[in-house]
């Protein structure tokens, strides 16, 4: 009689069931992967929106110094495995080349230079600047708060807020979390009330994040933006103002962990 045999069958039904048990081990693995790195993708963009939304809350602290008078103010923010630091400088000039003989005082002289405040988690990189606030990541940077100035013919006002170091240094904090503590040192209102007296005003951006600043800058239709250099943007402010206002906001920034 033939047939087979009952130790062959037995080989047989061991060899199946590692090859199945192997295929399920595997098929497990794989969705255990997929889903632990998506798990951590997902982890990494809410830790992100989080901080996108603790630097708008730092934003409006800053303006209740810079817009509303207030002495000062405090945000804290959440790090996790970010840093927070006070950047390179970005230098910004508001100028009238053709008045500068007649009054030097005034335009000429109007450069700011402005530490921005960057949190930075290695990918992602969101920047304070003036009230502005910028995402600067692998895919590309975008501008999340546009700064605000008022160009108007009749009345064009320039607000400048100058955050810098309260002591003298970038001040990287890496930490749980953060406590950033800004203070208003100082609060300046120049003011050109003479009609026609600036009529070629400028408003030069020198900084690492040109690109994102010409991007800004350049969607006000009052401003005529281009590059004046790898890192400097050059925008010229089209109509003629009655009166202009440049006003600066100096703010002493703190990082305390």
């Amino acid at each position: 009689m033939n047939g087979p045999v009952v130790g062959e069958r037995g080989v047989s039904d061991i060899v199946g069931f590692v090859m199945v048990f192997g295929m399920i081990a595997s098929v497990v693995a794989i969705v255990s992967v997929a889903g632990l790195a998506g798990l951590e993708s997902a982890r990494d963009a809410q830790q992100t929106d989080n901080a996108v939304r603790a630097m708008e809350v730092l934003s409006d602290n800053m303006g209740d110094i810079a817009e509303r008078g207030a002495p000062s103010r405090a945000t804290e923010i959440s790090l996790e495995d970010a840093s927070l630091s006070l950047g390179a400088e970005t230098v910004v000039t508001v100028r009238d080349p053709n008045e500068s003989a007649s009054d030097p005082s005034f335009l000429e002289n109007r450069t700011h230079k402005i530490r921005p405040i960057v949190y930075d988690d290695g990918d992602t990189e969101l920047v304070y600047a003036m009230g502005a606030i910028f995402r600067d990541d692998p895919q590309g940077g975008t501008v999340v708060q546009s700064w605000s100035p008022v160009f108007d013919d009749r009345r064009t006002m320039i607000p400048v807020v100058t955050t810098v170091s309260a002591t003298d240094t970038g001040q990287q904090i890496q930490s749980s979390t953060v406590l950033v503590r800004a203070r208003a040192n100082d609060r300046l209102v120049p003011v050109a009330d003479d009609e026609g007296t600036y009529d070629d005003v400028w408003i030069n951006v020198t900084s690492p994040r040109s690109d994102l600043w010409l991007e800004m800058l350049g969607r006000d239709s009052a401003l005529t933006c281009s590059r004046s250099g790898a890192d400097t943007v050059s925008c010229h402010l089209d109509e003629p103002p009655e009166r202009l206002y440049v006003t600066e906001v100096r703010i002493a920034v703190e990082l305390k962990p």
